[in-house]
């Protein structure tokens, strides 16, 4: 028969308010939220900063005897992040963004996960009475209210204590919150409060304390607590975890939020009583005194427990020196709490954390008291003191409960938005599938507020780039920001100069039939640039940029372009005369367009032929070049209409285009690659010019082979004014590219808003200078260990992590592929 818990054992809060609790004894615990600090995956010295932060603030925490931290896993309430940005949905394709964002995302992920949790951190204090006042009137009314308080509890009525009686701790209560600020704590709102007090009874939500506790807890099943709330039925039990003794570098805390499963953690915190008869220091020094007596006893008699007496007296030793000096000297209990409405399953769950834990560190012990569930089950409860059992505890200076890294994470990305992949840990995993099923860390991007100055942010650029070699899933993940911009209230312009977006979608919009699906795909506008279709011809000439509304101001950005694009054709550097000449003209030529006059690139030509016989030989040498190849579309007379970008979503591709490799020398690149560079760098200019059309538009140009733009002073240019756009124009832009640049962390920053590297085996040392990770054999090992489909990312708020990119829709994948497999690949796979 289910038996409620004993009243020995029943809840020792009887009122509440703010983040203030009082217990059936009078004590008066505040409660905490901690902020999480992220930790950079690799980065000892974040590791370093945080420790010495946490034993600050714990050794400071003395005055007050009993501390209570807990790691509480918590609905994430995945729909509203998630489905919360539908305002800023594209109203052409909102059926698609509800089906595919707003249902089909939320429910894949809550049916793996059966409710997604984001893990949260608290600590309760337990403050001293002696905050209620010196007046002897005060010290009266106190012991008043606390007897009538305690006797109505024993006569089961609900007495309220007025405010008055919580407002004489709010000094004590602001004392604690400023020793607690390096951890980024805040007050528990009330609301939180009464989530965090109902959870043990499944009653998050009642604000009574009676109501809240309508709970019955069965003990009949061995080591398990059934649990019967409202009609459901869940199992719960408590784990106790003994650590090792040296337990330097641990790190337990991370490894236990590594599950995939909730996993609560409650670690109670005494600071015992030093001094005095019944002190630590009186008793740890008499038994020093038994210990070296036992120890001179064993040695006379050549007893074989000789050996133990001397640990055990140089352990007292140890310990006495310890409690002499000032340091913090602290016991404490860990316990955890596995749930599930499975019971079955539940037991399972217990065998993966002592696996875990004790492949962790063998030295690492896990208990599952049988007979005890009881005790411990009130022993997590808030405003529990360690005191209340002596079991189970561990007596340890600061500093190593610092090395558990309690109050961290390894949460990236944005708090709401679409879902693209998972944070994982250090671990080495050979694949997609292996990576995404170790983790419940959630890889969030809301992409359309990196601008709006995010509380928190490190920087306000909502620029994106991607960088690594090919082949280990830059492409992939570009096209899926691809896909879930389309999504969006954004006007896009996509720049695929490898001619591979269309090839894709045509072929997955045969094989695949869902209708939102087809509908997305369906949405992109195809623009093909073909030197051999009249109409194109002239369409990206860079000079058509400029009109009667540019200043002169506007000329030396679009002079350089051209100069680069023209010595892509024929190098002039030889010759300072020759050099100059170019220069002049293309000066006449630009000034003559702002004036009002139907000029274009060719009219350089024109210019130049009017000068030295070198002049001629130089413009006659790009008349027979220009009109026969591709290039014929970046050189117009002035009288043809510029390129245009008038659809929502426009993917622009330009046949013929031959790019060089990344590493590959210039001095060794084809004419047609020559060609190919400069209707890259005249693509560019019209790049900025789709980004600065409207303001008030949210527009985003994404760019495959960027680096493109690196190989010369134009380009960089070019590139420079794009990302100048940013904020201020409304504008983002997404880029991949071979090499990440190699700049500090701050320009990095504040050029890019998020940053994503995929391994590049030469590249290494440079993306962990952009991540501002240290280049030690540690971190490029990291590097080397990410395999396909895994990268470094960077977040708007400045954390660094490691994320596995991950595809949930079987569509989208077909979409997004990029080579074609075969069945010998297949067959390697098989036997890999």
């Amino acid at each position: 028969m289910a038996k409620k818990a004993t009243v020995k054992y029943e809840n020792p809060v009887v009122q509440y308010k703010d983040n203030l609790l009082l217990t059936t004894i009078g004590d008066v615990w505040a409660y905490y939220k901690i902020n999480p600090f992220q930790i950079n995956v690799a980065n000892i010295e974040d590791k370093r900063q945080y420790k010495d932060s946490f034993i600050d603030v714990f050794e400071r925490l003395q005055k007050y005897d009993d501390v209570d931290l807990k790691l509480l896993p918590q609905d994430m309430d995945l729909a509203g992040r998630i489905k919360g940005t539908s305002p800023d949905w594209a109203n052409d394709l909102r059926d698609v963004a509800e089906y595919y964002i707003g249902q089909e995302e939320v429910n894949l992920l809550q049916s793996e996960f059966n409710t997604a949790v984001i893990d949260t951190f608290y600590i309760g204090v337990k403050l001293k009475n002696t905050s209620v006042g010196d007046d002897l009137k005060d010290k009266v009314s106190f012991v008043t209210d606390l007897v009538l308080k305690r006797f109505a509890e024993t006569l089961r009525y609900q007495v309220k204590l007025t405010d008055d009686y919580f407002n004489r701790y709010e000094t004590m209560n602001d004392d604690v919150l400023g020793i607690l600020r390096p951890l980024n704590a805040e007050k528990l709102s009330e609301e939180k409060l009464v989530a965090m007090l109902g959870l043990t009874y499944r009653h998050e939500s009642d604000t009574s304390l009676l109501k809240m506790r309508d709970t019955v807890f069965d003990l009949s099943h061995t080591g398990f607590v059934e649990r019967i709330a409202d009609n459901k039925t869940d199992y719960f039990t408590h784990l106790v975890v003994n650590l090792p003794d040296k337990i330097q570098f641990l790190e337990l805390l991370p490894e236990l939020q590594s599950f995939k499963f909730p996993l609560e953690v409650h670690i109670k915190i005494n600071y015992p009583q030093r001094d005095g008869w019944r002190g630590l220091r009186q008793q740890t020094k008499q038994s020093k005194g038994k210990y070296r007596d036992e120890m001179r006893d064993a040695y006379n008699t050549n007893e074989d427990s000789s050996k133990r007496s001397e640990l055990n007296y140089k352990l007292a030793k140890d310990l006495v020196n310890v409690l002499d000096d000032k340091n913090g000297f602290i016991g404490w209990s860990i316990i955890l709490v596995v749930r599930d409405e499975d019971l079955a399953e539940l037991k399972k769950l217990v065998s993966k954390v002592k696996t875990r834990l004790n492949t962790f560190d063998r030295d690492i012990e896990v208990y599952q008291p049988t007979f005890q569930q009881e005790q411990l089950l009130y022993q997590t409860l808030p405003a529990v003191a360690l005191g209340v059992f002596k079991h189970w505890q561990q007596f340890t200076t600061i500093p190593a409960l610092a090395e558990l890294m309690f109050g961290t994470t390894q949460a990236l990305g944005a708090n709401t938005g679409f879902y693209v992949g998972r944070v994982l840990n250090l671990q080495k995993y050979r694949g997609v599938d292996s990576a995404v099923a170790s983790s419940r860390l959630l890889l969030l991007l809301n992409l359309v507020v990196s601008n709006k100055g995010i509380k928190g942010a490190k920087t306000d650029s909502p620029h994106v780039a991607l960088s690594g070699d090919t082949g280990q899933g830059k492409s992939f993940l570009f096209k899926i920001l691809l896909l879930h911009m389309a999504m969006f209230n954004t006007k896009i312009l996509y720049i695929d100069p490898k001619q591979e977006v269309r090839r894709w979608f045509m072929r997955a919009l045969e094989k695949e039939k869902n209708p939102y699906f087809q509908k997305l795909i369906k949405s992109f506008h195809f623009v093909t640039l073909n030197a051999n279709d009249k109409a194109n011809l002239g369409i990206l000439d860079p000079m058509l940029t400029l009109n009667t509304q540019s200043s002169e101001d506007d000329i030396p950005d679009v002079m350089t372009l051209i100069k680069e694009m023209l010595t892509q054709v024929r190098s002039v550097s030889d010759s300072i005369l020759i050099e100059t000449a170019l220069n002049k003209a293309i000066k006449s030529v630009c000034s003559r367009r702002i004036q009002g006059e139907k000029v274009g690139t060719l009219t350089v030509f024109d210019e130049l032929a009017k000068g030295s016989d070198d002049e001629k030989q130089l413009a006659e040498f790009y008349r027979s070049i220009v009109p026969e190849t591709m290039l014929k579309l970046a050189f117009s007379d002035g009288t043809t209409d510029s390129l245009q970008f008038n659809d929502k979503r426009t993917i622009l591709e330009v046949t013929g285009l031959q790019l060089p490799k990344a590493n590959q020398d210039s001095r060794t690149y084809s004419e047609t690659q020559k060609y190919s560079i400069a209707l890259m760098l005249a693509l560019g200019k019209y790049l900025e010019k789709f980004g600065r059309a409207n303001p008030d538009e949210f527009t985003l140009e994404m760019i495959d082979e960027a680096w493109i733009f690196n190989t010369s002073q134009a380009g960089k240019n070019v590139f420079d004014s794009i990302k100048r756009l940013g904020r201020s124009e409304n504008n983002a832009l997404f880029y991949a590219t071979q090499r990440v640049n190699d700049s500090s962390g701050e320009d990095s920053i504040g050029q890019f808003g998020q940053l994503f590297a995929f391994d590049s085996v030469d590249d290494r040392p440079n993306i962990l200078r952009q991540f501002n990770l240290p280049v030690n054999k540690a971190n490029l090992r990291l590097l080397e260990d990410l395999q396909k489909g895994q990268c470094l990312f960077r977040d708007i708020y400045g954390r660094v992590g490691k994320v596995v990119i991950h595809s949930l829709f079987d569509e989208w994948t077909t979409a997004l592929k990029t080579v074609n497999t075969n069945e010998s690949a297949r067959l390697e796979e098989k036997y890999g």
